[in-house]
C-alpha cells in the first residue's frame, strides 16, 4: 500500500518508543498519522476492560476519522514497538479537505459514518494463531453478555457449564500459542492484552 501524496513540508516525521499512547478514546483530535515503520495497537475501554482492537503497520493510516469530521476518538492508540510514524496535523487536513470536491468531501462523510456505525460490531479478521485464540475469547464473552438479560434458568445452568469449559480450553490454547509463538510467522493484528498500556 503507498503512501498518501503529501507536500513533506505539510507533514512531521517522528519516532516513538514502545508503549508510547498516542490518543486516548474520547480524546479530540490533534493528527492523522502514517505508519512509516513499527507498529500502533488499537483498543477501546468499556468500563474498566480494555477490549483490543487491531494492530496497524507499515503504509496504514489511522486516527483520521476524528481528525475529519471533528469528533473525540473511539478507541486508543498506542505503540506495539518502536515505531516511525507521519503526522498530518489538523490544520493538513481541513486544508485538504476544504480543497477536495463537493462530491468527494460527501463521499468521504457517508463512509465515515458508516465506519463508526459498523465499528461495534467489527471483529478484526485473524492473522495468527494468538489472534485466533483471542477472537473465540470474545465469542465466549457475547455469549457471557447475552447471559445478562433474562434467561431461563435451564438455559444459564447450560450456558455457564459450557463457558466454563470453554474458559478452560481458550486458557489451555493461549498457553499453547505463547510457547509456540515463535513457530508463527504471521503478524499479530490484533494487539496481545499483556501489551496494553497500564494507565
Amino acid at each position: 500500500m503507498g503512501l498518501l501524496p503529501l507536500d513533506e513540508a505539510s507533514i512531521e516525521i517522528v519516532t516513538y518508543p514502545k508503549g508510547k499512547v498516542l490518543f486516548r478514546q474520547g480524546e479530540r483530535a490533534s493528527a492523522a498519522y502514517i505508519v512509516n515503520s513499527g507498529a500502533v495497537g488499537i483498543y477501546r475501554e468499556n468500563g474498566d476492560r480494555k477490549i483490543p482492537l487491531a494492530t496497524v503497520r507499515k503504509g496504514e493510516l489511522f486516527g483520521e476519522m476524528a481528525v475529519i469530521d471533528n469528533t473525540t476518538r473511539m478507541a486508543t492508540a498506542f505503540t506495539v514497538e518502536e515505531s516511525t510514524l507521519m503526522m498530518i496535523s489538523v490544520d493538513v487536513m481541513m486544508d485538504k479537505m476544504r480543497k477536495a470536491d463537493p462530491f468527494v468531501k460527501a463521499l468521504i462523510h457517508m463512509l465515515i459514518n458508516n465506519l463508526r456505525s459498523v465499528h461495534d460490531s467489527y471483529s478484526p479478521k485473524p492473522r495468527s494463531l494468538i489472534d485466533s485464540v483471542t477472537s473465540l475469547q470474545r465469542q465466549s464473552e457475547l455469549v457471557a453478555r447475552f447471559m445478562l438479560s433474562k434467561v431461563a434458568p435451564e438455559l444459564r445452568a447450560e450456558l455457564d457449564a459450557k463457558l466454563a469449559a470453554l474458559d478452560d480450553v481458550v486458557k489451555d490454547l493461549r498457553r499453547i500459542a505463547m510457547t509456540h509463538r515463535a513457530e508463527d510467522r504471521r503478524s499479530d493484528a490484533i494487539p496481545n492484552e499483556a501489551d496494553l498500556p497500564q494507565t
